[in-house]
């Protein structure tokens, strides 16, 4: 056996150290991309909205505008994502979306479009710009995701571990989350991923976090949970449970429902039709109930010292038919914010059902809504582990842990205990069609 030291050894060593130096710094590269455009793609819509409406936040306005022109200006810009997505997905509809990222992730197919992306991306960028409802995330991680699959196959490294680490930066940076964007590419995007894989999306989480924190201000992105955190903040956990777990499942069949078909189709009068009409719906809630507009961070917040019946119908109702309505018109965009604002508004509806029955709960609404949030990510995204974490490490407390795990727990025994009555119901349903037949 040839002693480690001999000139036949050597350059082998030395070759699997500069290959674990160039996937290193690959990595750091796409970490620090990720990290950047999750940024900037944020700044840059808050700077839109500043400089034409006089304050970053899209709800304020919203508010603070004519009701008739947020209408236009939301229908306009609904109707132009749509348009910007169509083109998109002619170019290569098989190599866009998150649904493509994760193939790469997985090592397989082509890989991602960078230019059918940034592309899509725009579309996101517009449709936030005009005060859509939407949610900008997908946006920012197809696009982390991409330009790692990209980087690895210019320099002939695996595109799916640079593909995973894009991903894992970009959502660390966009929702200050190190350890929830590993667990988000482990559950929602690889299902099984290899050991490799793993590894770079934990580092991609880990060193995308830690440039945001270092030189982008990265800092948590909701208010942490009221002190003391006790037993009240589980009771509310508790009583908001049903209706988060209901809402969200609501949320999910019908944007599943609305979404146009991912196929390719030249443009026609029929599908100009089917966007105008949804446009239209999105720009009207949003005039209407200017809570809806943007991707819903700015009102679950003002639940930390707002908490109303107001808030909440606009959180569960207004954002569920505003987003819904937003992606049934072809505009680009992701639904992880949203899904966490509609299950925020049925804990607030809850909770405020309960004070009109006499019913004093201990804790305080914003502790529940935290909780519902958390529920709201697991049961709109299918993946329970992100849900658990990722709503701490937005409030930035650990606290929230415990109280977020018993509700996400909780709300997969009542999914679980929903799917079983689904099924049995279906048999007597198929018979009662084909009797009315």
């Amino acid at each position: 056996m040839p002693d480690v030291d001999t000139p036949e050894v050597r350059p082998t060593r030395v070759a699997q150290a500069r290959g674990l130096l160039l996937t290193f710094a690959l990595a750091a590269t796409v970490s620090a991309f990720g990290a950047l455009f999750a940024h900037f793609f944020r700044e840059s819509i808050l700077f839109t909205l500043e400089h034409l409406g006089g304050d970053r936040r899209s709800t304020v306005v919203a508010a603070d505008s004519s009701r008739l022109g947020v209408f236009a200006l939301v229908t306009a810009g609904l109707l132009a994502a749509g348009w910007i997505g169509r083109i998109a997905m002619r170019w290569g509809h098989e190599r866009l979306g998150l649904a493509a990222v994760a193939v790469a992730a997985r090592g397989a197919g082509a890989g991602p479009s960078m230019s059918g992306t940034l592309l899509r991306s725009s579309g996101t960028w517009l449709a936030m710009s005009t005060l859509s409802s939407l949610g900008r995330e997908a946006a920012i991680l197809e696009t982390g995701g991409s330009f790692g699959a990209w980087l690895g196959r210019r320099m002939h490294r695996p595109p799916a571990d640079l593909a995973s680490t894009g991903i894992a930066a970009a959502f660390a940076a966009a929702y200050h989350a190190p350890i929830g964007a590993f667990l988000y590419v482990r559950e929602h995007v690889v299902n099984r991923p290899e050991r490799r894989t793993i590894a770079c999306s934990l580092a991609g989480g880990v060193m995308g976090f830690l440039f945001s924190l270092q030189f982008l201000g990265g800092a948590p992105v909701f208010h942490h949970g009221v002190d003391p955190l006790g037993g009240g903040a589980f009771v509310r956990a508790a009583a908001a449970l049903i209706p988060a777990v209901i809402v969200t499942r609501a949320f999910f069949a019908v944007r599943k429902r609305l979404a146009p078909s991912v196929e390719p189709a030249p443009e026609s009068a029929r599908i100009w039709l089917r966007s105008a009409v949804f446009a239209v719906v999105g720009g009207a809630v949003v005039a209407l109930v200017p809570l809806t507009s943007g991707n819903g961070m700015e009102a679950i917040r003002q639940g930390f010292t707002g908490a109303t019946v107001g808030l909440g119908l606009a959180l569960c109702f207004g954002k569920l038919v505003a987003t819904s309505a937003s992606i049934g018109s072809g505009a680009p965009g992701g639904v992880f914010s949203p899904s966490m604002a509609v299950a925020a508004g049925a804990a607030l509806l809850s909770f405020e059902a309960l004070a009109k029955l006499g019913v004093t709960l201990p804790g305080t609404p914003w502790d529940g809504m935290l909780a519902a949030m958390s529920v709201g990510i697991a049961v709109g995204t299918r993946s329970p582990l992100v849900g658990i974490v990722v709503v701490a490490e937005l409030a930035g407390d650990a606290r929230l842990l415990p109280v977020c795990g018993v509700a996400v727990g909780l709300a997969w025994l009542v999914e679980r205990i929903i799917d079983a009555a689904s099924r049995r119901l279906r048999p007597e349903r198929a018979v009662v069609a084909s009797l009315d037949g």
